[in-house]
């Protein structure tokens, strides 16, 4: 699992990497604000584990552009 935090903005976004009893992989996305309860969740298929990390590092600079920084945990 990985998180990032904007702190100026008090807004997160997790994703965690999953894997089915099929096999398959999915990329599950959690974003909120640290402070309430309101927030989203989007679960992606994706063809491998492979195209998984690679989408986990396209939303991880998508964040940083953005202003988040990594928060601990990490896969």
């Amino acid at each position: 699992m990985q998180r990032w935090i904007n702190a100026e903005k008090r807004r997160y976004y997790q994703v965690q990497l999953v894997e089915d009893l099929f096999g398959d992989w999915s990329v599950v996305a959690c974003w909120g604000g640290l402070d309430s309860h309101r927030g989203g969740m989007q679960v992606k298929t994706v063809a491998s584990y492979e195209a998984a990390l690679k989408q986990v590092e396209v939303i991880g600079k998508r964040r940083r552009q953005r202003g988040y920084e990594r928060a601990g945990g990490g896969e």
